[in-house]
């Protein structure tokens, strides 16, 4: 388990420092809350460490190497030693000449582990003669001379910072609340390892971003701020680079993560923004009506249209039909009369027995024709169903001056007669 260190307020300046835990090999570990941290580690571990997350899950941007003899005591110890039993030991000729194998090996090896460094892909190595700092190696393995020390290792990645800046009052006197990422890179490895601690230097990002981000919103008013692009983030990372040069690190990109506004002003921007898009959408539907009305419009226009060139087309036909029939009616008058007297006496005929039945076809005198048939046929029907007239008892002759077919009884002796329908006169 780690061990909190809480610093007590009697401690003067260093008070201010923030509680930070322990790992399981001692080394003291960065607070939560800061970013860019460091380890420290042996020169055979070194690479490893600088590719280990700590219990926060940051990865070290510089490994302090521990100092180390220019020659490893403990292996040139044990080459001596096992030279020392090869030659002196009773020993056979074989296994004398094993162990004296061994600690020449052993020997070179402690030699060589201070002669050959190697430096990790992904970092460069900072190497120190006689107390001072000589030059920086590229990765790979290195032959240097023994009194030449690697002293750090310094990553050549980049390294995401996040920088919360709130409550920043822009031009029209809102809170402003914003959220960086920046991108950041070791440009010089001396000055970022020897220049400033690891601690200082997150600071020191930090400070140098919410000034910059502080005067930025100060000369914007809220709501462009709240439309903040390339273009401000470039002038926000020339601001904060220029600020951080100086100490080896350079700022390759910034994003504007969130910006945020007071709740009640952003429910109104919402509520107004939602007006303009309903307002639209209503102005695009009253265009549609408006084009489905003119396009109903054109079509009754169109059928109305299409009505009137029916109606000149029938109209037209017609008057060419009756024309032709004026024609042929001129051409034979005899035939056409023939043909009308003939459809006369069929609708006549059809009419006769129906006694309700009262056609208007041609005027007054086909009229009267109709009537008169109709009262013959009417007639002929009774005398035909009437039973015939007795025989008298005495037959003598009439009286004279009694005119002939007269009754006795002073009637006289209804005579049948017979009305033929009166053709209808010319004219």
């Amino acid at each position: 388990m780690t061990e909190q260190l809480v610093p007590s307020a009697s401690e003067g300046s260093a008070g201010a420092v923030t509680a930070a835990g322990v790992d399981a090999d001692g080394q003291v570990l960065s607070a939560a809350y800061v970013q860019i941290v460091e380890a420290n580690a042996s020169p055979l571990d070194a690479g490893e460490a600088l590719e280990r997350r700590d219990q926060y899950g940051r990865i070290p941007v510089i490994v302090r190497v521990l100092r180390q003899p220019p020659i490893r005591p403990e292996i040139i110890l044990l080459a001596i030693g096992l030279g020392a039993s090869g030659l002196l030991l009773p020993l056979f000729l074989a296994l004398r000449a094993v162990i004296i194998v061994a600690a020449v090996a052993l020997l070179l090896v402690g030699l060589l582990s201070r002669i050959l460094l190697r430096v990790p892909p992904g970092s460069v190595g900072l190497v120190m003669r006689r107390g001072r700092h000589e030059r920086v190696l590229q990765p790979g393995v290195h032959r240097v001379s023994p009194n030449v020390v690697l002293t750090h290792l310094v990553t050549t990645r980049e390294v995401a910072f996040d920088v919360p800046v709130s409550e920043v009052r822009s031009s029209d006197g809102i809170a402003v609340t914003v959220d960086l990422l920046l991108t950041l890179g070791i440009s010089d490895p001396v000055r970022c390892a020897y220049s400033i601690s690891s601690n200082d230097l997150d600071q020191l990002v930090h400070a140098s971003t919410q000034e910059a981000v502080r005067t930025l919103i100060r000369g914007t008013e809220a709501l462009d701020a709240l439309d903040l692009g390339p273009a401000g983030a470039a002038r926000l990372r020339e601001t904060v680079d220029t600020k951080l040069g100086p100490y080896g690190l350079a700022v390759h990109a910034i994003a504007f993560t969130r910006v945020t506004l007071p709740s009640a002003l952003m429910g109104s921007i919402e509520a107004r923004r939602l007006a303009a898009v309903q307002l639209v959408e209503e102005e695009q539907e009253f265009a549609l009506n408006q084009r489905r009305i003119s396009d109903r419009a054109s079509l009754l226009a169109q059928e109305a249209e299409a009505r009137r060139a029916s109606i000149e087309h029938e109209a037209d036909g017609e008057a060419i039909r009756l024309a032709r029939l004026e024609q042929r009616l001129a051409a034979s008058p005899a035939a056409a009369r023939y043909d009308l007297e003939t459809s006369r006496l069929r609708v006549a005929q059809e009419l006769a027995g129906n006694t309700r039945a009262v056609v208007s076809l041609g005027g007054r005198e086909l009229l009267a024709d109709l009537l008169v048939a109709r009262e013959a046929t009417s007639e002929t029907v009774r005398e035909s169903a009437a039973p015939p007239p007795a025989a008298p008892l005495a037959s003598t002759a009439p009286a004279s001056g009694e005119p002939d077919g007269a009754d006795r009884t002073g009637g006289t002796t209804p005579r049948p007669r017979t009305v033929r329908p009166r053709p209808r006169s010319e004219g």
